[in-house]
């Protein structure tokens, strides 16, 4: 009988001990009953810690479940990752909980499957993990930014790469070329070459800056921009004849963007010229006032053009082409990328409206700056 009383008197100070862990604790700390079919029921327990988070009281928390704390789309994967639970006996995941306010919060849940007196029950301690999030979301960012500049500098770099060849092609190949080809070839590979320095410098800046892209937007001129571009598109395509028409950009039409910009523009311009079947190419350019103090920027071909039902997701088509391992539709992606950086819109039309056949104007509406251009280092 003594050995009885003393055992159930230990049995209470244990249980006073968890209880007491169990309603100090800073985590949330609940148990909710599950049914024979393992389907879960309303809460049974829930600490301090609970309603301080949530701002249910300890009443209404009661009378709930955990189904009443999660948004519909979440119910099919909670009822998963109870079945795993009652499977393997424990299970750690992250979701995101309604609060009282309105508001969500992200909160790692690790919880355990328990008996009592032949009923099953899961325990579940939960902690906010907003901070975590915010940290995996700006290496997320950050990775996204690395891979961008990768991809600029792998495919201008091998857009430099086709200049150079078809230097050292077109003087080799000549029939007796003169010591002026040879000069001119040499000139072009140089021009391409600087280029390249100039462009390694670039992704270099970006790097040391440890890729953080929240630095202000800088006041760039279109027309200036515009003009860098020719000279490397004519070395780009020595066999074509290059014509912009600048006639429609307004020399004082300056734009928030960055040291990029020029790479926007190129790699639209590269996309007409290679669009376009026959040695003359056309590209006209202009820029227009909008409301709402922005500009815009349309590049028109007179190419063979982009049919609707390929126009209508051609910016969404990187992926596919990388997962083939082609190179093509990078550039798109890049334009893409660079738009959204600068907070602008990109959208692509037919030269002539209802005949995609004649050409395709390229549309970039971006915020117009009123400050002095900033001239990049």
């Amino acid at each position: 009988m003594t050995n009885s009383v003393e055992n159930n008197s230990e049995i209470e100070k244990i249980d006073g001990v968890y209880r007491i862990l169990c309603e100090k604790a800073n985590d949330s700390i609940t148990l909710f009953s599950l049914n024979e079919f393992n389907e879960i029921g309303n809460f049974v327990y829930s600490n301090p810690a609970t309603t301080k988070w949530t701002g249910f009281t300890k009443e209404e928390i009661l009378r709930s479940s955990p189904r009443d704390l999660l948004s519909p789309n979440q119910f099919e994967q909670i009822q998963k990752n109870v079945e795993i639970i009652v499977k393997e006996g424990f299970l750690t995941f992250e979701s995101d909980i309604h609060l009282k306010n309105g508001n969500t919060l992200p909160v790692e849940f690790s919880s355990s499957l328990v008996e009592i007196e032949g009923n099953k029950y899961i325990l579940t301690s939960s902690r906010e993990i907003s901070e975590r999030v915010e940290t995996r979301q700006e290496r997320e960012e950050n990775m996204k930014e690395k891979t961008l500049l990768l991809d600029i500098l792998t495919h201008d770099l091998r857009n430099y790469i086709a200049v150079l060849w078809g230097c050292v092609t077109d003087a080799v190949d000549r029939d007796d070329p003169t010591v002026q080809d040879i000069r001119d070839s040499i000139s072009k590979a140089k021009t391409s070459l600087a280029k390249t320095d100039a462009l390694l410098d670039d992704i270099s800046v970006l790097m040391k800056k440890d890729l953080e892209f929240t630095y202000e937007l800088k006041s760039v001129n279109v027309l200036n921009n515009v003009e860098k571009c020719l000279p490397n598109l004519e070395d780009m395509f020595p066999m074509k004849k290059i014509k912009l028409n600048l006639d429609e950009i307004d020399p004082k039409h300056n734009v928030f963007a960055d040291m990029l910009f020029d790479q926007l523009l190129f790699n639209i311009l590269t996309n007409s010229v290679k669009n376009t079947v026959v040695q003359e190419v056309k590209i006209d350019i202009s820029t227009e006032q909008k409301s709402g103090d922005k500009i815009l920027i349309t590049i028109s071909d007179y190419g063979k053009g982009i049919s609707p039902d390929i126009r209508r997701n051609i910016f969404d088509r990187y992926g596919e082409f990388r997962k083939k391992g082609k190179g093509s539709g990078l550039g798109l992606f890049i334009i893409q990328t660079l738009v959204q950086r600068y907070n602008g819109d990109v959208w692509l039309e037919n030269r002539i409206k209802g005949d995609f056949t004649q050409g395709t104007s390229v549309k970039i509406e971006l915020k117009k700056a009123d400050t002095p251009v900033f001239e990049f280092a």
